[in-house]
């Protein structure tokens, strides 16, 4: 009786968990966004934002954090959206 389950099992079960898993469609994969170039670190003036020196790069504020990997903000925190709003009165000549 034992080996009739486990046939039924290893013969239906088994081949039909193995199809759907072939068959299932492929989840997304999002990609990150590529942190500034040291070039642009280089040349901006950050912004210091909870002790962290914030780069605006490509609609993302980009930081390292206290291992020196990159991160950014999935959602601009209000402060940096108040302060880009005055960067009219930030611009230079040479630009």
């Amino acid at each position: 009786m034992n080996r009739s389950i486990r046939s039924k099992f290893l013969g239906v079960v088994l081949p039909f968990g193995a199809l759907l898993a072939v068959a299932a469609p492929a989840g997304t994969a999002l990609a990150q966004p590529a942190p500034p170039p040291p070039g642009y670190i280089a040349s901006y003036e950050p912004v210091y934002y909870n002790g962290y020196a914030h780069y605006y790069y490509r609609d993302h504020w980009y930081y390292r954090d206290h291992s020196g990997g990159w991160q950014y903000y999935h959602r601009e925190p209000a402060y940096f959206g108040a302060y880009r709003g005055h960067w009219g009165e930030r611009y230079h000549h040479w630009r």
